[in-house]
């Protein structure tokens, strides 16, 4: 079987338009390209800067602990260790701190009242 070739005419209006889509096509698809390999190379960076990062973590991490070796302990009387104790379990529950929001509301409710 032979090769046969089919011609066809198109108006040169739509010949320009036609290879005006495909140049924007290709231009497009090229100025992905180069955003993907920016991406890339950007994700190797990251990396990169994430793994030196972590050493110096390491790093630092371990002379703060190497620091607190030689230093000495406080010895606290433990009169001051029972006061810490107690300061600490007397703290605000929510449920008080949601009575407040409950009140405030309630009062913001009576001035809108009395504005209005």
């Amino acid at each position: 079987m032979g090769k046969e070739d089919l011609y066809i005419s198109v108006s040169p209006k739509i010949y320009r338009k036609s290879k005006s889509n495909i140049l924007l096509s290709q231009a497009n698809l090229l100025q992905a390209l180069k955003k993907l390999h920016n991406l890339k190379v950007l994700a190797s960076q990251k990396r990169d800067l994430k793994k030196i990062l972590h050493g110096l973590m390491s790093s630092a991490i371990s002379q703060i602990n190497h620091i607190q070796e030689k230093m000495p302990k406080a010895k606290v009387p433990k009169v001051i260790q029972k006061d810490k104790k107690l300061k600490s379990e007397t703290k605000v529950t929510f449920s008080k701190r949601n009575e407040i929001e409950e009140e405030l509301q309630q009062i913001q409710a009576k001035l809108q009242q009395l504005n209005a």
